[in-house]
């Protein structure tokens, strides 16, 4: 018990908010702004880090892992163009908000035997990653093509060494930590 308490306590400790806002202010046309947006954007850290330890403790093969990750990211990219093309939409950072407990819930599924439940879970987290991209595709002004391939490498090292983790401690309690760091992003921002 006291392992897992330790790892969880790491795991948790990652997540602790160094800066109170989650969206800060960035330049949406340079790609080292888009690629250090994941990191610094706590919601989308949280977010793509949790998506991460979610396919890592999936029991399936390593071809349909890699293919959840990249639709996930195809989901975030075509987010942030739908999101400079229509522009404000009406509840989108409250899905954001909802994404990050919806993945937490996946991540405990992930050990339940109910399989028709996890797949619906998982591909609510993958639908959940769009109004993340939405949310930088409104800011966004000009170009964004360099600043979406950052947020696209970005996203893609949070998501493999979530996947990594995942696959390492692959235990229930990571949605715990998951649903704690996401009480803390909302209980500071």
């Amino acid at each position: 018990m006291k392992s897992i308490f330790s790892k969880l306590s790491v795991i948790t400790t990652l997540f602790i908010p160094a800066i109170a806002n989650a969206h800060s202010g960035h330049d949406s046309t340079a790609f080292t702004n888009g690629l250090t947006h994941p990191f610094t954007g706590l919601d989308h850290l949280i977010m793509l880090f949790a998506f991460g330890l979610l396919v890592g403790c999936l029991s399936t093969s390593q071809s349909r892992k890699l293919g959840l990750i990249a639709l996930s990211l195809l989901t975030l990219v075509g987010g942030l163009v739908a999101g400079q093309w229509f522009g404000v939409m009406n509840g989108v950072e409250e899905a954001i908000v909802a994404s990050l407990f919806v993945v937490s819930i996946a991540i405990s599924l992930a050990f339940s035997q109910s399989q028709n439940v996890l797949k619906l879970a998982v591909a609510s987290c993958v639908a959940m990653m769009f109004f993340h991209g939405y949310a930088h595709g409104v800011e966004a002004r000009g170009n964004t093509s360099l600043f979406a391939a950052g947020m696209a490498v970005g996203a893609v090292i949070l998501m493999f060494a979530g996947k990594k983790l995942g696959f390492v401690i692959a235990s229930r309690w990571l949605s715990v930590g998951v649903a704690a760091a996401s009480s803390l992003l909302l209980m500071t921002a």
